[in-house]
């Protein structure tokens, strides 16, 4: 979550506004104090080590608007505190009203800036993170990863030396700074018919940049530096700043361990958002897709959630180490699997042990960017999400290899259960786990599921987790007692019967088998009555997979993929 910049911070506003712009909750990057008490040197330097923030003075832990003036007194303890720590921090006072025109209590607000390029602690030595709305200490492995890394110049931060506004994407910019909702870089293109910029525009693109934090400007006679990471961005071939800036894909056969025949290679270098797309076009292109009947939809299902494969593509471009300007993203993708690798360690504090919890911003420009264009949510839930998407259709779940030079994620296509199941879990609650999905799969299957036969799916321990989380959720129904106790899906789950969608799938497979099928035929083959046979064929109608023909006494249904 991001707090309000202390410019856009009024300096008179109702309770009401107070707590519209900066919310109750304290995280990463707000604070609430009643006064100025001695501890605030822990969120000082827990800001300075995260992202920066605020802390605002004058609101107690109750959320009663109590006051803190920007007295002498109050100024100096707390730039002494912050000076203590080794931060510079901006002060300022706001008055805040039942009403606005009411001139209302004073608080004060202390900015805290993210410091980069050295390591700051407490004044007992100690170095804090800002995980939530606390301070937390760094230990072990997690403390010598964040120093190590802290301690480095960022590659995205270095100046590139000579590079003119015609090497850069305008649409790209533009549509950056479109998200921002700033106005738009003129591309000239009426009077040049592409996408960059006219040369009298050059200052145009300059200012741009450093609007986006990828340029940083200066004053005449000196020149604004643009940083590698507007390159990265938004360079038309990023490949001729910085010759590893690119990703380079492979489809191989089999699914062993060993290297293995590439049947397929691309590479993808554009502006960044390009190069997701380039990547994730490659990806569907080889991998494969299930054409499946759920309920009386179609469904396409692809091999691995996009959502997980963009997050997986993004997480490689965004937090790779830019200062190995000759090393690229490499994507290999197999017939049981995806591997994306990432050059460079894990960033900062994060360990493959605290990775779905912790997030660290080894490139903090480019991540800005990416958050503007809606390539990235909310920091730290990426991996998080992957976790529960692959959950979501009881697959197995991302792991991640780390080394001192690289970081690779894989991801696995091997489901526990098939397509059509897996089609039918996306329209479940997300709240559920991977136990009750496979419980609520059994019971959709074979019309009721028992303790017993669950056993056969998954650790004992899980079984009446499993079986009393779907009745609490109201997605099994108990039925019996003692031990002719079975479970069934409830009525609210919705959905088709597992016979009825086996039956669709049967009659599907023969329309395609053959070219064509009557509800003669589907009664024949199903053998059940022409009532309940046409019943189907139309539903698979309905659904788009079969196609009617002729009148209803000679009607043929067609496959129509």
């Amino acid at each position: 979550m991001d707090a309000p910049g202390l410019d856009a911070v009024p300096s008179s506003l109702s309770e009401d506004e107070f707590w519209r712009l900066f919310g109750r909750l304290e995280h990463e990057a707000l604070d609430f104090k009643r006064g100025v008490p001695k501890d605030i040197s822990e969120t000082i330097a827990a800001m300075a080590m995260t992202n920066g923030g605020l802390i605002v003075h004058g609101v107690a832990d109750d959320r009663q608007i109590v006051g803190c003036p920007l007295s002498q007194n109050t100024q100096d303890r707390i730039t002494r505190i912050a000076a203590a720590c080794g931060v510079g921090v901006q002060l300022r006072e706001i008055a805040v009203g039942e009403q606005p025109s009411q001139e209302g209590k004073l608080l004060t607000i202390c900015a805290v800036p993210e410091v980069r390029g050295r390591i700051v602690t407490t004044p007992d030595g100690r170095l804090l993170r800002r995980m939530g709305g606390d301070s937390q200490p760094l230990r072990g492995d997690a403390l010598a990863h964040f120093v190590r890394e802290r301690e480095l110049h960022s590659g995205e931060d270095e100046p590139i030396p000579r590079i003119s506004a015609a090497s850069f994407d305008i649409g790209a910019i533009n549509a950056a700074l479109q998200a921002e909702g700033r106005p738009p870089v003129d591309t000239g293109r009426a009077r040049r018919g592409a996408n960059v910029a006219a040369p009298s525009n050059e200052a145009n693109v300059l200012r741009a940049l450093s609007d986006l934090g990828v340029a940083i400007p200066a004053a005449p006679p000196l020149a604004t530096r643009v940083l590698r990471s507007a390159a990265i961005l938004f360079a038309i071939d990023p490949r001729q700043v910085l010759p590893g800036a690119a990703v380079k894909l492979a489809r191989r056969a089999g699914a062993g361990t060993g290297p293995g025949p590439a049947v397929a290679r691309t590479e993808c270098a554009a502006p960044l958002a390009e190069t997701v797309r380039c990547c994730l076009e490659f990806i569907a292109q080889h991998t494969t897709r299930a054409e499946v009947v759920a309920g009386v939809r179609r469904e396409t299902l692809p091999a691995y959630p996009v959502a997980v494969l963009r997050e997986a593509v993004v997480n490689a471009l965004a937090h790779r180490d830019y200062n190995l300007s000759g090393a690229t993203v490499d994507i290999t993708v197999w017939d049981d699997r995806i591997e994306v690798r990432s050059p460079g360690a894990l960033p900062g504090h994060v360990t493959k042990d605290n990775i779905r919890n912790e997030h660290y911003s080894r490139n903090p420009r480019i991540m800005r960017v990416l958050k503007s264009l809606g390539l990235v949510e909310e920091y730290g839930e990426g991996v998080d999400r992957m976790y529960r998407e692959m959950e979501a259709r009881l697959l197995p779940p991302p792991t991640f290899d780390a080394t001192t030079s690289s970081v690779t994620v894989t991801l696995r296509s091997r489901s526990l259960v098939d397509a059509e199941d897996q089609a039918w879990l996306l329209g479940l609650a997300e709240t559920t786990t991977a136990s009750e999905r496979l419980a609520l799969i059994a019971a959709r299957r074979d019309g009721a599921v028992t303790r017993r036969a669950l056993r056969s799916m998954m650790a004992e321990a899980e079984v009446d987790a499993a079986l009393e989380g779907g009745v609490a959720k109201g997605l099994l129904r108990r039925v019996g007692t003692a031990g002719g106790t079975r479970y069934v899906l409830d009525d609210a789950v919705g959905g088709a019967s597992s016979a009825e969608n086996r039956s669709r799938d049967r009659l599907l497979e023969e329309a395609r088998r053959h070219g064509a099928i009557t509800s003669a035929d589907a009664a024949r083959i199903l053998q059940t009555s022409a009532e309940t046979a046409r019943k189907l064929l139309r539903e698979l109608e309905l659904a788009g997979a079969l196609r009617a023909e002729g009148k209803t006494r000679g009607r043929r249904y067609r496959p129509t993929y």
